[in-house]
């Protein structure tokens, strides 16, 4: 489906949900202020890669989502002139987003929305954990724990997640976001003691899941932003990275400000239509 084809679809499904509205006359005005038809809101939702830890910058809001000011989903909003509901949240697994991210999503003036989540249902932060010591085996175990995540449970929980997104935001256009690899498989004081041989399994691991969410995405009619090519060659230990090492912080292992300019590259050209 073409941009202009998508955009009539879903002027048309808008018109028809006011249309709707209208006719429940004094009951449609039960709607809340926020949901203002005549707004174009987006939507962002998904875990710490689409809050933007890594990239600085981040929201003084109360929360420890790491909301960063330059994350792709604040520069996509600007470009396309849209009020943003920031709720991706650094942490969030697919039951967070379920249960937390949902709530500015409406049927009518909800244009765009991306999902980025399933990182932290595989465990892959306890993963780079294992991986970051001596213990080779330690690290194999655990990627194949969390390959098998990845394959056996994920699958559902994704499909539940974007369903509930279509049903309440069923005339937008809705992108999922996938990750990048992680490592350039070479050996740097930023990849701790993770090996190159540790990091060819590791970018194993994240292909199985970009992969995986691609499918589910296909299955629903979504489209699926994958940032891996525009990375590969900018991961940790190369010499340009947009994907930082380890800092002592939660940043670690998260792209930094040039990875999420890359990742709007990717995103918006599927938002922008």
């Amino acid at each position: 489906m073409s941009f202009k084809e998508g955009k009539s679809r879903r002027v048309l499904a808008s018109a028809a949900a006011v249309a709707a509205i209208a006719g429940f006359g004094v009951a449609g005005l039960a709607a809340p202020a926020s949901a203002d038809i005549t707004i174009q809101q987006y939507a962002a939702l998904g875990d710490s890669f689409a809050s933007g830890v890594g990239a600085g910058d981040y929201a003084d809001d109360g929360t420890n989502c790491y909301r960063s000011a330059n994350a792709y989903a604040k520069q996509a909003s600007v470009e396309l002139g849209e009020r943003l509901w920031f709720e991706a949240c650094s942490g969030a697994r697919v039951e967070d987003v379920i249960a937390n991210q949902l709530n500015h999503l409406y049927e009518v003036n909800t244009e765009h929305v991306t999902i980025g989540v399933g990182g932290n249902d595989a465990g892959f932060s306890s993963v780079l954990t294992a991986c970051a010591g001596t213990d080779t085996a330690l690290c194999k175990a655990a990627i194949t724990n969390a390959r098998s995540i990845i394959t056996d449970s994920l699958p559902a929980e994704l499909d539940d997640l974007y369903t509930r997104v279509e049903n309440r935001a069923f005339s937008a256009e809705i992108v999922v976001v996938g990750n990048p690899r992680l490592f350039n498989e070479t050996a740097c004081q930023g990849a701790l003691a993770i090996t190159p041989e540790e990091q060819a399994l590791l970018n194993d691991a994240a292909d199985l899941l970009a992969e995986t969410t691609a499918a589910v995405a296909a299955d629903h009619g979504f489209d699926f932003a994958d940032p891996r090519a525009a990375f590969d060659g900018h991961g940790v230990c190369s010499a340009d990275p947009w994907i930082l090492g380890y800092t002592g912080t939660l940043e670690s292992f998260h792209p930094n400000a040039a990875g999420q300019d890359a990742y709007t590259d990717v995103v918006l050209p599927m938002l922008d239509y």
